[in-house]
């Protein structure tokens, strides 16, 4: 992406990995991260893929990523993503913002789809307590199913508001948001940190970031439903976890239109999540590379 058109996660794909070909641009003369008027339009042809953490589904591929950007004044769409930002100071800005809920990829029909709009969808920004271990339930032995027969878990869609403060080239951001579908009446924030170093052509975007999940956002895509146990799988209930993840972005510029870019992050789930039975693995590395066109 651009740095005029904002740094969203990395790979938000990792999830956040939020930012395939939305990191800032490096010819650009203006400060990191500053969005630009008007509408942009990309694409990036390469190869990549979502790490999948739910029992026999398969990863999620990234071939093809469209980009599609309009701001106007305090207004901004990108992709699937819809921001208002009321709020602008030199190194500060508040935004609202609604997005698509990212758990609910590993679940969708078309996950590949979904996952490819969701990977870029960024905000473009500015110019419980666990258990003491004598108190831990003992631990069982995961009994799995079929996937293909569990209960529905829809794709969900958030609301919330950011805060983000630049300093340098360093960015750093705190976010919260609600459901506004009425699923599962879940919740989330986020707390990130990310350093920019630009040299010529070269630009390379290093971040951290952990996601706080609450309960009902977490039981009701990773906890298992009567019709989950009878077609196989152990008893399950989701609690309040998190999500730790570490990013890098890179990317060449060849000219203002031609670009290569590359994203990588590695993310690690609580047991929260991790210890449900459709849980495969809590270590997840996504990542991609390709050429990418902007007009």
């Amino acid at each position: 992406m651009t740095v005029n058109s904002g740094c969203s996660i990395g790979l938000r794909i990792i999830l956040l990995l939020s930012t395939l070909y939305l990191s800032p641009q490096a010819h650009s003369t203006a400060p990191a991260y500053l969005a630009d008027e008007g509408l942009s339009l990309g694409i990036s042809l390469g190869y990549g893929q979502l790490d999948n953490p739910v029992y026999n589904k398969g990863d999620i591929p990234l071939y093809v990523l469209p980009r599609v950007e309009l701001f106007v004044g305090d207004f901004s769409f990108a992709n699937t993503q819809l921001t208002w930002t009321p709020i602008t100071r030199e190194n500060y800005q508040l935004s609202v913002f609604t997005q698509l809920n990212e758990d609910g990829l590993y679940f969708a029909k078309h996950s590949a789809a979904l996952a490819a709009i969701r990977t870029i969808s960024g905000r473009p920004p500015m110019g419980s307590i666990p258990p003491a271990m004598g108190d831990m339930p003992p631990t069982t032995q995961k009994r799995r199913g079929d996937i293909g027969s569990i209960s529905n878990r829809k794709l969900s869609f958030m609301t919330g508001a950011e805060a983000l403060y630049d300093w340098q080239n360093w960015r750093f951001s705190v976010s919260w948001a609600m459901e506004l579908t009425n699923y599962h009446k879940g919740l989330q924030g986020a707390l990130s940190a990310q350093r920019l170093y630009k040299i010529d052509q070269h630009l390379l975007l290093l971040g951290i970031e952990v996601q706080h999940l609450n309960r009902g956002l977490v039981d009701y895509y990773y906890g298992t439903s009567q019709q989950d146990v009878q077609v196989g799988f152990s008893r399950f209930e989701g609690r309040s976890s998190q999500k730790y993840g570490l990013k890098a972005s890179y990317q060449y510029h060849f000219s203002q239109q031609w670009q290569f870019i590359s994203d990588v992050k590695y993310q690690r789930l609580s047991s929260g999540i991790a210890d449900s039975p459709l849980i495969n693995d809590s270590n997840l590395l996504s990542f991609y590379a390709g050429i990418a066109w902007n007009y």
